[in-house]
């Protein structure tokens, strides 16, 4: 076969790139046998960037006969292969190589990787989920052809267990594979290794890595940086010239550019700013940019800060699942059109569980304004795991570094602005406690906390505290069923008093939406929903396959009833931190949790339209506290109240108040006061109130029951929607 023309790039000035995406030679290794000098490939057709699924390698998976636990548990992936996989490629070296850095890029590997250049091992094994594989191949490669043989490992090799999300087959599955750019990179030895930009309220600071050849410390080179910002606008804010002396191969110097007139970062102003660096060094010159939102985060008086102003998170989480692929997407597109969709409910949050996304997500939330919560792939209790955390020594080597190849990798993007260890982590709490001071004291462009979920004492190291249950007290309404049944009041203040840390309610809602089936025709890609189809056989082996709608609606309206209590109660409470669903869509993983009011392809169930979600979810919600029940002899006490975090505060609200007896207006007001009584005397039969609140057109609903005190008539009409509120 003709060999696949290279395509080279340029990247700044000096980088250039050589593209390894295409076929490769594969060969599997199910038993882990072979070696490198007794590898023989005898296919020549695995595309990258693509897993082993994509491929078509490996175990095929079967639909199952019969229901069982292992049946319903999580889709799974068509193929299955999990055991090393070896690629091999031959590539042309081009003659400006030499003398030059050059490395090997791949941009996500699951999970190992060994690379040989003509059959000689280059450095060690890499293992890494969360970012880049990257191998330096300075001075260990020529201008000419040469052999390139992978290794790729995709085993549970970090004793992970199958929880975490980056890891699970309740989620992305095991791929095997790599993902997203897989290319050859090369530069002048004097150039720029990295950039990371710090902001504060004047300016920034940039930490600048630079490399050369100087390796003694009675050599010096001079150098010089040169900074250039351009604004959101597209305006050149001027530059700064630095004189530096290089002492070392590879060095850090800091270097600070103040900005007179800021545009701030948010998620109603997502500006983004570039920074230019040029760095100039034995007649060598390197020029690399740089996206960064001004933007400074911190917690205060138990509230969460964002460039000084209180902001409140309205969160879901993204678990991995994305069937068509098996793995996460690489393609801004995908990450641009989710995120949208989820602002369209109201929601400014995203909390990734247990996994952290590649930089295409980060880049689509930095441009929509969408708040990023970060976790490493650390999901180990003695509840759902056999190991707990830590008990394996090689948990606190790997997320260490984990944590900070983390920081270095993504920490530029404002949208970045809250790191975890990992989701419900118990074990050794040292060990997270040690991580967390570490990287805080590394990266302060964020807040933290130990592990999301498990209420405990605060470390001195943590920012917010995000869980269930926080200083005893529930933060969720599902220990709270009576008192939400009675009225509209319940709030987490209690909590909020005895933590003394802004807190996140975790997982709110779990609310399952009967699965729906029919699902199985939109699973085109490389998930078989297995799951869904045993669903449906059992379904139709007990006659009930033809009530499967009726099942979804009759579910999925108490859901959003009970999502909109969760989320209320909430956003009643002041100085909570926020919230984060689980989930907007579904988690198709543990036993098929079909909690989502969208499906796992981001699609509505059609329970309600984003505009009806965000009359109880979004940035401005209007809120009615009362009792529920009332006699026709009560009078109806309630407290009127806003939950404002819109992009400019409405200093003196006017609530439009209007209560309906069917089609009939029962009651109506416009006041600037926060209590209303209504009698209810002039009711004679049992009925359904339906109250709507608006404030400068932000509006909210609720139903109040009414009851006649004398005689009873069965009239209270139960309604299907929101809507005919």
């Amino acid at each position: 076969m003709p060999r696949r023309t290279q395509r080279y790039s340029k990247i700044g000035d000096t980088m250039k790139t050589i593209d390894l995406s295409g076929k490769w030679n594969y060969k599997t290794d199910i038993d882990d046998s072979q070696t490198i000098d007794s590898i023989k490939f005898e296919n020549n057709n695995f595309n990258l960037p693509g897993s082993t699924c994509d491929n078509r390698i490996g175990k095929k998976t079967e639909y199952f006969d019969k229901i069982s636990k292992e049946a319903v548990r999580a889709p799974r992936e068509r193929y299955e292969y999990i055991a090393p996989l070896w690629l091999q490629k031959t590539v042309n070296i081009p003659n400006d190589t030499d003398g030059k850095t050059v490395r090997l890029f791949m941009e996500r590997v699951n999970i190992a990787s060994e690379l040989w250049i003509d059959g000689v091992k280059t450095d060690r094994q890499i293992i890494e989920l969360s970012t880049p594989h990257i191998y330096n191949l300075t001075g260990k490669i020529t201008p000419g052809e040469h052999t390139f043989t992978l290794k790729i490992d995709n085993r549970n090799l970090l004793n992970l267990d199958t929880m975490a999300s980056g890891y699970s087959v309740d989620t992305q599955g095991y791929w095997n594979g790599v993902i997203g750019r897989i290319e050859l990179q090369y530069e002048e030895k004097e150039h720029i290794d990295s950039i990371q930009v710090y902001t504060d309220d004047k300016g920034i600071t940039l930490k600048v890595v630079e490399t050369s050849d100087v390796h003694s410390p009675f050599k010096t080179e001079k150098a010089t940086v040169t900074v250039n910002v351009t604004s959101p606008k597209g305006d050149l804010l001027g530059e700064k010239i630095f004189e530096t002396k290089v002492f070392n191969s590879k060095q850090v110097d800091y270097f600070r550019y103040d900005i007179s007139k800021i545009d701030c970062w948010d998620e109603f102003n997502p500006n983004l700013y570039t920074a230019t660096v040029k760095y100039e060094c034995n007649g060598h010159t390197d020029i690399k940019s740089v996206k960064f939102g001004m933007r400074t985060i911190k917690t205060e008086n138990k509230k969460i800060l964002l460039n000084n102003r209180q902001i409140s998170l309205r969160g879901t989480i993204d678990c991995a699942i994305y069937p068509l692929t098996g793995y996460p997407p690489m393609d801004i597109e995908v990450w641009r059109k989710n995120f949208n969709t989820i602002k369209s409910y109201g929601l400014n949050h995203v909390r990734f569980h247990a996994w952290c996304p590649p930089e295409c997500a980060f880049n689509a939330a930095d441009e929509i304004g969408m708040y990023i919560s970060v976790e490493m792939p650390l999901w180990l209790n003695h509840d759902v795991c056999a190991l707990e955390t830590g008990e394996d020594p090689i948990h606190r080597q790997y997320f260490m570094q984990e944590a900070i190849n983390i920081s270095k990798t993504y920490g530029n993007h404002p949208s970045f602005i809250m790191f975890s260890n990992g989701n419900e982590n118990m074990g050794d709490f040292d060990m997270l406690n040690d991580i967390t001071t570490c990287i805080k004291a590394y990266d302060n462009r964020r807040i933290y906390t130990l592990t999301t979920n498990f209420d405990h004492p605060i470390m001195p190291c943590e920012d917010y505290l995000c869980a269930y249950e926080a200083g005893g007290h529930n933060v969720r309404i599902q220990n709270c069923q009576d008192k939400v049944a009675e009225n509209t009041l319940l709030d987490y203040s209690s909590a909020v008093k005895d933590v003394p840390v802004p807190i996140i309610s975790f997982e709110v809602g779990q609310y399952c939406v009967y699965p729906d089936v029919d699902l199985i025709e939109k699973y085109t890609g490389n998930i078989l929903p297995v799951n869904l189809d045993v669903i449906k056989k059992f379904m139709i082996e007990k006659n009930v396959y033809h009530k499967l709608n009726d099942y979804i609606k009759a579910s999925g309206d108490l859901a959003v009833k009970l999502y909109k209590e969760d989320i209320e109660a909430a956003l009643r409470t002041k100085d909570f931190g926020g919230f984060e669903l689980l989930s907007l869509l579904d988690y198709t993983g543990q036993s098929t949790a079909t909690v989502g009011i969208l499906d796992v392809f981001y699609e509505s169930k059609g329970l309600i339209s984003p505009d009806e979600f965000k009359n109880f979810a979004g940035e401005v919600v209007p809120l009615f506290k009362a009792k529920r029940i009332f006699k026709n002899t009560d009078t109806l006490e309630a407290e009127l109240d806003l939950y404002d975090f819109g992009e400019k505060k409405i200093n003196h609200p006017v609530y439009n108040l209007t209560v309906q007896n069917g089609k009939q207006v029962f009651y109506k007001t416009s006041t600037t006061e926060s209590k209303v009584s209504i009698p209810l005397n002039s009711i004679t039969k049992s009925t359904m109130l339906s109250v709507i609140l608006e404030v400068n057109g932000y509006k909210n609903t609720w139903r109040i029951f009414v009851f006649a005190e004398n005689k009873i008539e069965n009239n209270v009409r139960m309604i299907k929607s929101e809507e005919e509120l």
